[in-house]
C-alpha cells in the first residue's frame, strides 16, 4: 500500500515537473526573441504544418480550437515519432513517464501559451524580454529537477541521445551538441525564431539545471517517504 502511495506521489510530482517545464517553454515562445534548439524546431515545424492539409483536419481543430497546428500539437507529433523509433530500437527505455510526456506535454504547452499570452510579453521592451527568457530558463530547470527526481521516466527526445551513445560509443556531450545543432538549424530553416534568447537558453539552462537538481531531490524526498 505504501509503495502504491509513493508511486502515485511520484506520478503527480512528475506531471507537476513537466507542467512547470512547459510554462517556461511558453515564456520562451511568447518573447519572440528565440529559445532553446528543441523549442525552435517545434516552433518551425508548427509553422510548416499549419500550411498543410493537416491544419484543416477535425482533430487539429478539436485540439487547438482553430485550424492551425500549434507548437503543442507539433511537439506531440515529434514525441510520437520519437516514441515509435524508441519502441523499435530500444523499448526497455520506455517508462510510464515517457508515455505521460507523449500524451500530455503538447496540451500543456498550448494551455501555458494561452495563459502567458494574456500578458502580451511580445510587446515588452527587448531588455525585459531578454530577462524573461532567463526567467524561463530557470523555470525549466526547476521543473526538470522535480521531474527527473521523480524517477519514473523521461521524454523521448531525452532518451534518443542515450540510445545513440549505446550504439556508437560516442561521448554523450558530443551527441547532445550535435543533436542541438541539427534541431537549431532545421528549426530555423522551417521558420523557428532564433535570436538572443537562443544564446541565453544554450548558456543558462545547463547551469540552472545543475543548480536545481539537488533541490528537486529534496522536494521529492520530502513528499515521497521511503
Amino acid at each position: 500500500m505504501k509503495n502504491l502511495s509513493n508511486f502515485i506521489k511520484r506520478l503527480i510530482l512528475f506531471f507537476l515537473g513537466i507542467s512547470v517545464i512547459q510554462f517556461g517553454v511558453a515564456i520562451f515562445l511568447e518573447t519572440s526573441i528565440g529559445s532553446d534548439p528543441f523549442t525552435v524546431f517545434t516552433e518551425g515545424l508548427a509553422k510548416v504544418l499549419s500550411k498543410t492539409p493537416l491544419a484543416n483536419t477535425a482533430l487539429v481543430e478539436m485540439m487547438a480550437g482553430k485550424h492551425e497546428v500549434t507548437p503543442g500539437i507539433a511537439n506531440m507529433i515529434i514525441l510520437i515519432v520519437l516514441f515509435i523509433i524508441i519502441l523499435l530500437v530500444d523499448k526497455k527505455r520506455i517508462k510510464i513517464g515517457t508515455l505521460i510526456c507523449v500524451a500530455g506535454v503538447g496540451p500543456i504547452i498550448d494551455l501555458s501559451m494561452k495563459v502567458v499570452s494574456y500578458f502580451q510579453i511580445d510587446t515588452f521592451p527587448f531588455l525585459v524580454r531578454s530577462v524573461l527568457v532567463l526567467v524561463g530558463c530557470f523555470i525549466i530547470a526547476v521543473g526538470f529537477s522535480i521531474a527527473s527526481a521523480s524517477n519514473i521516466g523521461v521524454a523521448p527526445n531525452d532518451i534518443i541521445p542515450f540510445i545513440i551513445q549505446d550504439k556508437t560509443k560516442f561521448q554523450y556531450r558530443w551527441i547532445r551538441i550535435s543533436m542541438d545543432a541539427i534541431l537549431l538549424v532545421t528549426g530555423f530553416l522551417l521558420g523557428g525564431t532564433i535570436g538572443l534568447g537562443t544564446i541565453i537558453a544554450m548558456l543558462a539552462i545547463g547551469p540552472f539545471i545543475q543548480l536545481c537538481l539537488p533541490y528537486g531531490e529534496k522536494v521529492v524526498n520530502l513528499v515521497v517517504k521511503k
